[in-house]
């Protein structure tokens, strides 16, 4: 699928914000259903104001954690167990935001941050990697400060389905 048809493809009326990222950007950065979309729906629900400090759990690529900081001006510790902090500090970097982007290694059970040092946390997409355990809230919810929030985007089918279906049918025009 060439660049335009990704463009065309990616463009969704819901997630304004979104418009103004490259879709070859958001599709080669991001490790699952698109991040930077899951972050501008979680941000609808929770909001974020500049000058606050987030932990973005799980960042992956740091792709949300990018559109987070660009987008909404807030410092992000962009904090991940499988990718390395120094490819994430690349793309930071290339993204314009090295100084309100942080990438962190850590494992998510054992966060290397003082209690109540963020204003919010978010995880988007995953959560489900080590949130499981029925105690695991109750340790995150320390590390935010008191009237803080924390936001879980766990991404369902409804939408996902219509955009795997065009990528399917345009891969099948082109004969691949």
């Amino acid at each position: 699928m060439d660049d335009g048809e990704l463009e065309e493809l990616l463009r969704n009326e819901r997630y304004p914000r979104s418009a103004g990222y490259s879709a070859r950007w958001m599709v080669d950065a991001s490790m699952g259903p698109n991040p930077v979309w899951q972050a501008e729906a979680l941000v609808e629900l929770m909001p974020l104001d500049a000058g606050m400090r987030v932990l973005d759990l799980g960042c992956g690529n740091a792709c949300s954690s990018v559109f987070l900081a660009k987008e909404f001006g807030v410092e992000v510790c962009a904090t991940d167990l499988w990718v390395k902090p120094g490819d994430n500090l690349r793309r930071v970097g290339e993204a314009g935001v090295e100084g309100r982007v942080h990438p962190v290694y850590a494992e998510a059970r054992s966060l290397p941050y003082a209690e109540e040092f963020f204003d919010a946390v978010v995880s988007i997409g995953a959560y489900h990697y080590f949130g499981t355990d029925d105690l695991y809230l109750g340790y995150l919810s320390r590390f935010v400060k008191p009237g803080g929030r924390i936001g879980i985007v766990q991404p369902g089918v409804g939408g996902l389905v219509a955009v795997e279906r065009g990528v399917r049918s345009r891969q099948r025009s082109a004969g691949a």
